[in-house]
């Protein structure tokens, strides 16, 4: 049967003209793939273009010419607040090549960015970063808000006049105008489930690991794990600093090799506590489970040292984050307050699948 969102009202004359999102939804598809598939950028399957294809002339789309023209005449200058690349064994580099990539497609519509970079675990060099983005004209803001006190007090009065995306960590209750990234209630849900599977009976014993950090994204994802695990559990915090892991790292070895029956880590850093569990040789009898694709997880992973990684997209939080602000400020388009992205499971048995397709875009 064919939808069709072109309705004239017999009394009214008025129509309902379909948009991207009613060509999304019927396609089952993200609007940003819509969007690269209409106008030929980037990567996207020839099935998937036929759907949307089929989808446009089955609702009548045709791109708002009076939104085009307008972005057109202007330009889109976005800060982007994000942490040094190298930093949590590389994460961020992830989320900053989905920025890259979506900045690159805008680039003929004046969407351009300038990059704040900080140390995460560093009060005064996040401060630093703020302070170097002071003054300067930015259309809209991307953040990861990794100190929520901060971040707060420098954008509290910029909530009101410009869009201000988070990523990667939300701050509940903040005036932001969105947050892209994953549901860590959910994460932490998923992490318990999956750990009472592999354990299966409360007398088992599970270490969970996190930074010493209070960081919300990170809190979520321990008290999700502490509603659903049944086994009896103890939550260690780690320090950030290199000479203080590792002795916290040494104090492990005997714990894992004798008490402990899996370890949950709330961070991309399980390949440490993998290291340990390979060296002491308990690869088959400690669970690990953890979080994101970085590449000395995927080798453990590889090797089944890791059971299960749970990823939260960062290639796409990123590419979203600025098409956000984008869609925001040249087309008058607003998008959803929380825009949630899936919570992948990662195995060694579909390791290879999702390294072919890990660019979802």
């Amino acid at each position: 049967m064919i939808f069709c969102r072109w309705v004239v009202n017999v009394f009214t004359k008025d129509i309902v003209v379909a948009t991207i999102k009613d060509v999304a939804r019927m396609a089952g598809v993200s609007i940003g793939t819509v969007d690269r598939i209409l106008h030929n950028r980037g990567r996207f399957a020839p099935e998937t273009a036929r759907i949307v294809r089929q989808a446009v002339r089955d609702l009548n789309y045709t791109p708002d010419i009076r939104a085009r023209n307008l972005s057109l005449s202007r330009n889109c200058r976005i800060a982007i607040l994000m942490p040094d690349l190298e930093q949590d064994s590389d994460y961020w580099r992830l989320p900053f090549q989905g920025m890259s990539r979506s900045l690159d497609e805008l680039a003929a519509s004046h969407v351009s960015a300038e990059f704040f970079h900080f140390d995460r675990y560093k009060r005064e060099s996040y401060l630093g970063a703020l302070e170097r983005a002071s003054g300067l004209k930015f259309d809209g803001y991307i953040v990861s808000p990794l100190l929520a006190e901060e971040t707060l007090g420098y954008f509290n009065k910029l909530f009101e006049e410009k869009p201000v995306v988070f990523f990667d960590t939300d701050i509940e209750g903040s005036g932001r105008y969105s947050f892209v990234g994953q549901n860590s209630k959910d994460a932490g849900h998923l992490a318990a489930k999956l750990i009472n599977l592999l354990v299966g009976t409360t007398e088992k014993k599970v270490l969970v690991i996190t930074p010493d950090t209070e960081n919300e994204h990170l809190l979520y994802r321990i008290d999700g794990f502490f509603e659903k695990v049944v086994a009896q559990t103890t939550l260690l915090r780690i320090s950030a600093s290199p000479e203080k892991l590792g002795r916290t790292l040494e104090e492990l070895r005997p714990k894992i090799a004798d008490e402990i029956a899996a370890v949950y880590v709330t961070d991309s850093s399980s390949h440490r506590i993998a290291k340990i569990i390979e060296e002491v040789g308990m690869a088959k009898k400690v669970a690990l489970v953890g979080f994101d694709m970085v590449p000395p997880n995927i080798d453990y992973l590889q090797k089944e040292v890791i059971d299960f990684i749970l990823t939260q997209r960062p290639i796409d939080q990123g590419y979203f984050a600025v098409r956000t602000i984008y869609r925001k400020v040249m087309l008058g388009q607003d998008s959803s307050v929380e825009q949630f992205v899936p919570i992948d499971i990662i195995t060694q048995e579909n390791l290879a699948t999702f390294l072919q397709m890990r660019d979802y875009l």
